[in-house]
This record gives C-alpha cells, sequence and structure tokens, in this order.
C-alpha cells in the first residue's frame, strides 16, 4: 500500500485573484466563483485570463462555480458564471464583457447573460 504524507501538501490560500501580485506553484485562488491553483510561479497580468487562455496556463481549474453580483449594473465588468439579477429574473453570464449603459443594449447589455 502506498504512503501518502499530508505534510507534503503546499497548497497555500491566496484569496480572491488580484492583478500584479505574485504567485508561485501550489498558490490557490478564487476568480469568477471558480478556484484555480497556480503551477508555474508567475506575476499576475491585469486579466487573469491572459494567464489562464495560453498554453501551457499558469492556472489549473480546481472547482467549479458561480458567482452571485446581486443586481446587474451598467458599465461592470463580468465574467462566465457571474449571476445577476434583473427585475423579477435571474441572468448567468456567458461571456466576458463589460455591461452596456443599458440592460437593453444589444451588444453589451442582459444579451451577453442568459
Amino acid at each position: 500500500m502506498a504512503e501518502f504524507k499530508l505534510g507534503r501538501i503546499r497548497f497555500v490560500w491566496k484569496g480572491t485573484w488580484s492583478a500584479d501580485n505574485v504567485y508561485y506553484q501550489d498558490d490557490v485562488v478564487a476568480y469568477g466563483g471558480k478556484t484555480y491553483i497556480c503551477i508555474t510561479g508567475h506575476t499576475s497580468q491585469s486579466d487573469f485570463f491572459a494567464d489562464f487562455d495560453i498554453v501551457p496556463p499558469k492556472w489549473n481549474l480546481v472547482s467549479e462555480g458561480q458567482n452571485w453580483k446581486g443586481e446587474w449594473q451598467p458599465s461592470t465588468y463580468y465574467v462566465y458564471n457571474d449571476i445577476v439579477s434583473y427585475g423579477a429574473r435571474l441572468y448567468i453570464c456567458n461571456t466576458i464583457h463589460t455591461s452596456a449603459a443599458t440592460a437593453v443594449d444589444a451588444t453589451d447589455g442582459l444579451s451577453r447573460c442568459f
């Protein structure tokens, strides 16, 4: 039987991801309702996805989730799986975007959320 030593697990919780921060291998962050682990030490860029959507990525997804953002707001940055309310309905963001000035805007209003 294999021996497993818990003392060798080095995950370090860093809280919510932030730009221009130094992350080391095995650091764990939350971003957009999901949890990620750093697989390559680096200084984060201004956009989380600049470090995630590359080959090889600097982060691995650990757990899925959603992020409650409250009432929909204009000119607000939303990422995948952010949940907002508008009127009596809830919407889940399916496109990274900054919301428009009005909810009915055809390009960046609630049309980017379902």
